[in-house]
């Protein structure tokens, strides 16, 4: 997170009390800079390396030349003139990936300057309890508490959002998605991503090198996603510019967003979103396809929910399986609805977060249906928190998918620091995950869903050279990233001296 000249001298000036607080994540930020290897080869030594398809090697060397691994085994020779690095006690992984990322698009720390307080409350993760927090709703009465969270109304006491527990720089209740149609695959998330933004920085000072950028659950069928790295030169971080189309089951299309929005007190008005219920979602899912396949067979398209031509022209590709699927389904009824779906039109799709996916395990096996699961949590983060769909929450369902055999990777989506994917890893591990598996959730396994295993995932001669350096073992409660390389170049160092 980085400030110009100008910038700090007008917060310190008109917020003097968070000068500290500023100071201090500047500090952070600095640690975290760049450290370029010059075009050298670098190499890393004496390291027990987790090659992320579950073989590790003890004692060993990693040679990395132009960007790329050379040479990876136990006890191998020092290229001369190679800048060496060596933690004692130390391991190495691959870069994590974060298969289905929630980005932060803007800095709260610019958006937030003129109250300074909020910022200290959101560095600190303060939750200012000082007092009860009242806001006055849509409708000019007091909402209630969840409405208040959900619509990110401000308490009119105080003036400051009543926040939700989440990790510092991430608002999950900020809207990505174009609201004009439950039906959008034809827009991009790639067009609202900031690849400056200090969201990276704190992906990648976790050890998260490479993510899939979700769109947001507001839309049936929503945007397609993009994969980027999270560190490198601008003009080579994108990977892939359009990727998997996202749709959602349950309630999140009907209760998220704030152009569209469901009636409040039953007022009707041009801004309601619909559908308002899960059989409405998924009637909208199942009209745009069949609306599609009479797009291409040159029938008639219409009705009020209809999607657009535009719309239809990609969701075409998703039906043949040229452009991936991914469904987002929490509850057990709408991980069997999703299936269901699928089945109707021959789709294959990918299972998105999967809260309950421990009650439906022999029908995604049978469907050969991939997840991507997470956060873990029995306490929800974000806006799911106000959903009925977390209260059968489980700790070890993680183990309990590899266990069925279902390829899985592990998520932490907006959670961040000490939340993050590494979090994650360690909680799965906590609740029954071998170390092996964990590492396989968070490297090997989600560069196999994404369809980019030829070039990270792995520690493996050949690939990009994305690896983290830890501490200590990966994943262990008190290990955390000291190193992280991306395509060959130290990005963070937190090594004393």
């Amino acid at each position: 997170m980085t400030f110009s000249t100008h910038h700090q001298r007008k917060t310190l000036y008109r917020c003097g009390f968070v000068q500290l607080a500023t100071l201090a994540v500047v500090a952070i930020a600095m640690v975290s800079q760049p450290v370029r290897a010059g075009g050298g080869t670098i190499v890393v030594k004496g390291v027990t390396i987790h090659v992320g398809n579950g073989e590790v090697i003890d004692n060993g060397v990693v040679v990395i030349r132009d960007g790329r691994i050379a040479q990876v085994g136990a006890n191998l020779a020092i290229p001369p003139g190679a800048k060496v690095i060596e933690l004692s006690g130390g391991s190495l992984t691959p870069g994590l990936i974060d298969a289905n990322a929630a980005l932060e698009p803007t800095n709260r720390m610019m958006v937030d300057r003129r109250n300074a307080r909020q910022v200290v409350a959101d560095l600190f993760h303060g939750d200012h309890k000082d007092h009860k927090h009242e806001a006055v709703g849509c409708c000019g009465s007091k909402c209630s508490r969840q409405l208040q969270h959900a619509s990110g109304e401000k308490c009119k006491q105080c003036g400051f959002p009543d926040t939700l527990p989440m990790a510092v720089g991430v608002r999950r209740s900020a809207m990505t998605v174009e609201h004009s149609s439950e039906v959008i695959p034809q827009t991009h998330v790639i067009d609202s991503v900031n690849l400056r933004s200090p969201d990276f920085d704190r992906l990648v000072g976790g050890g998260v090198t490479t993510v899939f950028v979700a769109p947001d659950s507001a839309a049936v069928i929503s945007s397609q996603g993009a994969i980027v790295r999270t560190a490198g030169p601008l003009n080579a971080r994108i990977v892939r510019e359009t990727d998997a189309v996202m749709a959602a089951m349950g309630t999140d299309p009907s209760w998220r967003g704030f152009g569209n929005r469901q009636p409040c007190r039953q007022f009707v008005n041009f801004y309601n979103r619909r559908p308002t219920t899960r059989m409405g979602v998924a009637w909208v899912f199942r009209k745009a396809m069949y609306d599609t396949e009479r797009f291409e067979k040159g029938a008639v398209v219409y009705g009020a929910d209809a999607p657009t031509e535009p719309a239809m022209k990609e969701l075409r590709h998703v039906l043949s399986g040229e452009i991936p699927l991914r469904i987002q389904a929490r509850m057990q009824h709408d991980i069997l609805a999703a299936l269901r779906l699928a089945d109707e039109f021959g789709l294959k799709f990918t299972l998105i977060e999967a809260t309950e996916a421990h009650r439906c395990l022999d029908e995604l096996k049978k469907a050969k249906t991939p997840v991507v699961y997470g956060p873990v949590y029995i306490d929800a983060p974000g806006m799911r928190r106000y959903s009925s769909e977390v209260d059968h929450a489980r700790l070890h369902t993680l183990k309990e998918l590899l266990r069925a055999g279902i390829p899985t990777a592990l998520t932490a989506n907006e959670l961040r620091d000490e939340d993050g994917l590494a979090r994650q890893a360690m909680y799965a591990r906590r609740f029954g995950v071998s170390l092996a598996d964990v590492t396989r959730c968070v490297t090997e396994t989600p560069a196999k869903l994404l369809g980019i295993a030829d070039e990270v995932g792995t520690v493996t001669s050949g690939k990009r050279a994305d690896l983290v350096l830890w501490n200590g073992e990966p994943f262990d409660g008190s290990s955390k990233p000291i190193v992280v390389i991306a395509g060959g170049e130290i990005v963070v160092d937190r090594r004393k001296g």
